[in-house]
């Protein structure tokens, strides 16, 4: 589990701050350092050739940090994607079975569904938030494949909707699948390694450039370490779609408890305006 996973655990706007602040910090202070207790007297002579190596250096470490947020801001999208057809097939397999003729049976399914829904909801993402899989979860998803198929359906519209609720329950399946599949891609550690010494050699190239004011150097390079430490935190945010504040939360599935608990309501005040038209 990468330390960025608890890095998230923070609130972003303290995390981005602490962020900038630490990127500020070490960018700041060293060219300090540097300029206090290092003299080169060739730095101004070379201050043109620095220079060009400064950029050409800033703009290939640029092209990683964009490679990056680019790879991961795909993933989180292609994430995204999957839990949003996971929630329109959940959806349309809530109402397929609401409306199965055969209430019965359907009654039965539905238990067995609204059990999965809320083990999605109370168990599967928060365990994915923690980088962890569910137990209950798989084992209530296969409760319903088995009740689904020892349905009996007694006419040829019946099995037309059973076919119907299987089509929409393997899809269910398949997205559930690249879903939790998805909460292990996040960047390999080894990956941090040549953005982190990208992050440093920039750094460094900023300080031997020989500026004559000592607090417009420190300011400068501070604010290139604020600059890479906004590309850091995009990343670290990117990274691990299911976790933190800002991670994807199972929308789809608290509506499915929203609309089943609104049906139930409605059936009830239904009931009682019955009764009371009955006894008039």
């Amino acid at each position: 589990m990468a330390i960025t996973f608890y890095m998230l655990q923070m609130p972003p706007v303290v995390l981005f701050i602490l962020l900038i602040s630490f990127g500020a910090t070490f960018a700041g202070l060293s060219t300090y350092i540097f300029r206090k207790y290092i003299r080169i007297k060739i730095l101004r002579s070379h201050n043109e050739v620095t220079g060009f190596l400064f950029v050409a250096i800033a703009s290939f470490y640029a092209l990683l940090l964009s490679f990056v947020v680019f790879v991961v801001w795909d993933q989180l999208n292609a994430t995204r994607s999957n839990v949003s057809k996971e929630g329109s097939y959940a959806m349309s397999l809530y109402r397929d079975i609401k409306f199965y003729p055969d209430t019965v049976e359907s009654k039965q399914l539905m238990i067995l569904y609204l059990d999965f829904v809320y083990n999605v909801i109370d168990e599967e993402f928060p365990n994915m938030e923690q980088m962890k899989l569910s137990r209950k979860t798989p084992v209530s998803f296969d409760n319903v494949f088995y009740k689904m198929e020892h349905l009996n359906p007694k006419n040829q519209f019946q099995t037309q909707l059973v076919a119907e609720m299987f089509s929409h329950l393997n899809e269910l399946a398949t997205y559930r699948g690249l879903r939790i599949t998805s909460m292990e891609t996040e960047i390999p550690a080894p990956m941090w390694l040549p953005m982190i010494l990208g992050a440093i050699i920039t750094i460094v190239c900023a300080m031997l450039m020989d500026i004559e004011h000592t607090t417009m150097h420190i300011a400068l390079n501070s604010l290139l370490g604020i600059f890479i430490a906004m590309f850091f935190f995009t990343i670290i945010i990117l990274d691990h779609p299911f976790t933190g504040r800002l991670g994807i939360k199972p929308k789809s599935y608290k509506q499915i408890f929203s609309m089943e608990k609104w049906n139930t309501e409605s059936h009830s005040e239904s009931k009682t305006q019955i009764k009371q038209g009955s006894s008039k």
